[in-house]
């Protein structure tokens, strides 16, 4: 351990610690980011609907209606276009199955343009809108007011468009479908009616895939920050444990190296001679180079010579 902190205290792990460091201190300045605008629109849709005034000057035509605004109180003033009525069915509102009345209303625009906006005017049950032949009748439905008018109602953002528009019958309200039968410019969003008057019920407050998704999103981005900071560390840590690793497996292989180039290393391995290798190798008796065995056999005894 204490060899891996001299490692770590060299002048070039200690300069990459302050990168990684600084690296980490982005990332936890970016999550908290993300944390606080995940918050914040949390904390706005807890505390209710907020009074934004005239829809001119809270969005522009074309643009998103974000999680910021919407289900936020908006109002306008504008008159509705004869003829540009959708009815929109398959909804079940409180049990009930429901048919959504939505229309075009044209409002004049800062440049002397005008734009149209759709307006929810309310719901009705299917029952009150079906045919004889059991099909849903546009006829049915009540006509908007005709003239200036002006209206007040939740700003919501558009539904994702999957079907058409055929006969006056809508498959969503989505703006996609919609400029496409009424025409353009026209607002992104729309405005759903607090009070739309006569037979039609108000609409629930919508929870658009955009609204539900946009808070967690917010917070799931928090937490890959998190975890970008945390890996920048652990990127400086890995280097330091390799780097200690690699220095130790290299002085390993050095000793390796020099104790089998030194021979006294290897007679000291093999534990040293031993008595019977010492008997063993112990040279053999030398004989007389001037006395052969065949002289020593031929040599005259003293008897002889008498």
């Amino acid at each position: 351990m204490g060899s891996m902190l001299r490692v770590a205290l060299r002048p070039r792990f200690l300069g990459l610690l302050a990168l990684m460091v600084a690296a980490t201190i982005v990332c936890g300045l970016l999550a908290g980011w993300q944390w606080d605008r995940a918050h914040h629109a949390l904390t706005d849709k807890a505390a209710g609907s907020e009074q934004l005034g005239d829809i001119r000057d809270v969005v522009g035509v074309g643009d998103a209606v974000t999680n910021a605004i919407v289900g936020d109180i908006v109002t306008a003033s504008g008159s509705y276009v004869p003829g540009e009525q959708v009815l929109v069915p398959g909804r079940k509102i409180e049990g009930t199955e429901a048919v959504l009345v939505v229309a075009a209303m044209t409002l004049e625009l800062e440049d002397g343009t005008e734009a149209r906006l759709p307006v929810a005017r309310g719901w009705l049950p299917a029952g009150e809108l079906t045919a004889a032949d059991g099909s849903i009748d546009p006829a049915l439905a009540p006509q908007p007011p005709q003239g200036e008018v002006e209206i007040s109602g939740r700003l919501e953002a558009s539904e994702a468009a999957s079907g058409g528009v055929r006969d006056g019958i809508a498959s969503e309200i989505a703006t996609p479908l919609l400029v496409n039968e009424w025409g353009a410019p026209m607002f992104s969003g729309y405005v759903s009616l607090e009070a739309p008057g006569g037979s039609l019920q108000p609409l629930p407050a919508a929870e658009s895939e955009f609204s539900r998704g946009l808070d967690w999103q917010n917070i799931g981005y928090s937490l890959q920050w998190v975890l970008f900071g945390a890996f920048f560390l652990y990127l400086w840590w890995r280097s330091v444990r390799t780097t200690h690793l690699d220095e130790i497996a290299d002085r390993r292989e050095a000793l390796e190296q020099m104790l089998a180039d030194d021979p006294r290393a290897d007679h000291a391995r093999a534990g040293g001679p031993r008595a019977d290798d010492s008997r063993a190798d112990a040279p053999a008796e030398r004989a007389d180079p001037l006395r052969t065995p065949a002289a020593a056999s031929a040599s005259p005894s003293s008897d002889k010579d008498v």
